[in-house]
């Protein structure tokens, strides 16, 4: 396949790794990270009992047993200890710094990428690295920046087309946005979240029935949530009413299915569906009578 060229809505979006809650900072850099603070508390003396390592390949043999048991921290202070071999291993640091992500903390994995970039400025996992937090910030132009180095650098980083993707959706350059997630499907064809993006951003583009068959496959293939809800909100757009409830019955109670069917109907205007859902909301839960009659007042009133 050849790569794309660099250069609110219902729907719910998911970015593979990635594209889950974005906070509104940005990764917190330093000029001199000290490598003394990249495991970001005192594991040499969470570990002490340990035996010491003779060697690089040793820690990080250790690191990657840990990391495969679960024990995160254990794995965390092992490649601490790798990098004290060599404090200028690029992937060493990239390692540190995706253990971090994991952890959820941006602040020490965004000094362990900064550093693995002044050692080497094209580092694809690094450049990924920062990308993808500048991502989660919300700080979309540094992300693109270091998104777009990385896949130069490795075409094959298909986080990174998936990021891509979803900010060139956001520019509504959705055909560029579409490149993207066909790049990353096509280095990992059975991602459901590339897939969803990917039909999120035809959903945009108005191409619903290619939207639809995007969130169709996940929904059928993974029996994924979102992919049913984004499935049965395209079906509603386009005035499927019963196949859009049928969907939402797959994920949510049938108070929430008829209350939501009912109010995209009251969106497209057909006012009889709408009274119709809305109306068996009402019955089947009473959590829904204040909503459910403002809106149905809204009907009326249009009547």
């Amino acid at each position: 396949m050849k790569y794309p060229q660099l250069k609110s809505t219902w729907l719910v979006a998911i970015s593979a790794i990635l594209l889950q809650a974005c906070t509104s900072t940005s990764p917190v850099f330093e000029s001199d990270p000290a490598i003394s603070d990249l495991s970001g508390e005192n594991l040499d003396l969470l570990f002490a009992t340990e035996f010491p390592v003779d060697s690089k390949d040793e820690a990080l043999a250790k690191a990657a047993r840990a990391y495969r048991n679960g024990e995160t921290d254990k794995a965390q202070f092992y490649l601490v200890q790798a990098l004290k071999f060599d404090l200028t291993d690029a992937d060493v640091l990239a390692q540190i710094g995706n253990l971090h992500v994991r952890q959820g903390d941006s602040r020490l994995a965004a000094k362990a990428f900064q550093f693995a970039l002044q050692q080497d400025a094209q580092h694809a996992p690094s450049l990924e690295g920062m990308g993808l937090l500048y991502f989660k910030s919300g700080n979309d132009d540094e992300a693109r920046t270091h998104l777009e180095q990385a896949v130069v650098s490795v075409p094959s980083l298909w986080r990174s087309y998936s990021a891509l993707g979803v900010i060139a959706d956001r520019q509504k350059n959705f055909e560029l946005a579409l490149s993207y997630y066909d790049a990353a499907l096509d280095i990992q064809p059975l991602s459901d979240s590339i897939l969803i993006n990917r039909g999120y951003s035809k959903y945009l583009n108005k191409k619903y029935h290619e939207a639809a068959l995007d969130f169709y496959t996940v929904a059928k293939r993974s029996d994924n949530a979102k992919a049913w809800w984004n499935l049965g909100l395209v079906y509603g757009k386009q005035g499927w009413y019963a196949d859009a409830l049928d969907c939402f019955l797959e994920t949510a109670d049938e108070a929430d299915a008829y209350n939501e069917t009912g109010v995209i109907a009251m969106t497209n205007g057909d006012t009889e569906d709408a009274l119709r859902y809305l109306n068996e909301a009402i019955r089947l839960s009473p959590t829904y009578f204040a909503q459910a009659e403002e809106n149905l007042a809204q009907l009326r009133t249009k009547n």
